[in-house]
This record gives C-alpha cells, sequence and structure tokens, in this order.
C-alpha cells in the first residue's frame, strides 16, 4: 500500500508540473509531448526551453511552440527534439532577424553539411544542429538586443509551415 501511495504522489506532482523552477522564459504552446527527452543534456534542464517538432508528414509538420519570448542579452539553452514520425521529417531550428524566413531558407538550401543554414547569412542569430526523428539537440547562445525575431525550420521546404516568433526585451 505504502508503494502505491508514493506511486500516486510521484504521478500528480509530475502532472501537475510540481518541482518546475520559473525560468522568466514565456512560450505559447500549442501541444505538448508527454515523451521524456530522448538524449542526456549537458546544462540544466530547468533552465533550457524545450521545443518540440511534430507531424508525420509535410502537411502536419510544425513546432509545438509558436512564440518564444525571453530577457535581451540572456544566456539561453534551447532542446530541441525531434518527435516526426515521417523519415523525411529531420528539422533544426534558425534564430533569425524578422521579415529574413524565405531568404535564410533558401540560402541555405546549398549548405546540407551545415544543416542547412549558410554560415555567412548575417539573418540568422543562433541555430541548432540538423535533428532526426526521435533526438534531441541542444545548444545555447545570447539573445539579441531587444525586439521582434523569428524562428524557422530551414530543412529545404519547411520554413513556410515550421516557423514562430522570437521576442526579447
Amino acid at each position: 500500500m505504502k508503494y502505491i501511495l508514493i506511486s500516486i504522489l510521484a504521478i500528480t506532482l509530475t502532472a501537475c508540473g510540481g518541482g518546475q523552477k520559473d525560468t522568466g522564459f514565456d512560450t505559447d504552446t500549442e501541444e505538448l509531448s508527454a515523451e521524456p527527452v530522448k538524449a542526456t543534456s549537458p546544462v540544466d534542464q530547468s533552465d533550457t526551453i524545450r521545443i518540440v517538432a511534430l507531424g508525420a508528414n509535410m502537411t502536419e509538420m510544425k513546432y509545438d511552440t509558436k512564440s518564444i519570448k525571453v530577457p535581451a542579452g540572456k544566456e539561453i539553452t534551447i532542446a530541441l527534439v525531434n518527435e516526426s514520425t515521417d523519415a523525411t521529417m529531420p528539422h533544426n531550428i534558425v534564430f533569425i532577424q524578422e521579415g529574413s524566413a524565405n531568404d535564410v531558407g533558401q540560402g541555405g538550401v546549398t549548405f546540407k553539411d551545415n544543416g542547412y543554414v549558410n554560415p555567412e547569412d548575417n539573418n540568422v542569430i543562433a541555430h541548432s544542429p540538423l535533428v532526426q526523428i526521435g533526438e534531441t539537440a541542444y545548444f545555447t547562445f545570447t539573445t539579441p538586443s531587444a525586439g521582434d525575431y523569428e524562428f524557422i525550420c530551414s530543412y529545404p521546404g519547411h520554413w513556410g509551415m515550421m516557423n514562430g516568433k522570437f521576442v526579447t526585451e
């Protein structure tokens, strides 16, 4: 009986978000994943913004997060989790200057070895490596000055659907 009560308590705390600390990050999440992060994090996960790439095909692909709001000039860590289910769905996340999604997406097409991101593109603030299905990538960067920015998946053909707003204050 003691073990049953402990199990119920653990499930309840997990379901209610018990033990999570406020990181100061604000994300607008459309759909939360129940799957755990599949890789060991090199950083304290309580300070990590977790973004999940979802979808079984080109019409379903999306990030679970449509907007991220963080302090300007702050070092942040992103965990990009690829929970897509189709083999043609590797993803990355690229933080970019507002209004440059098409240029960054098209400009990265020939840079397969760099995760479809042109390393010379001044519109790129930071980016993850390309993440295969079932994998998680972590990367850390310092947020730019206060303003409105965007994030996209620059894998060919994805940036039109896989995008969101990135705001620093």
